[in-house]
């Protein structure tokens, strides 16, 4: 069953909690995609980055 839920801003906090890792870990698995991930401004990570993270790594 497919999650059809749209992806909310999450914090870089937001995400090494819902996923149950490290900051160090996060920053890893992101490496891969950072350059199409764009920079991570503000206080969070736009919906759009998000489900970039979320096509990477599955929903949490």
């Amino acid at each position: 069953m497919e999650n059809n839920e749209k992806p909310v801003a999450q914090s870089k906090h937001q995400l090494t909690e819902a996923y149950n890792i490290s900051y160090l870990t996060l920053q890893r698995w992101l490496e891969p995609i950072k350059d199409e991930l764009g920079e991570y401004r503000g206080r969070a990570y736009t919906p759009k980055q998000v489900q970039m993270i979320y096509d990477l790594l599955g929903r949490p």
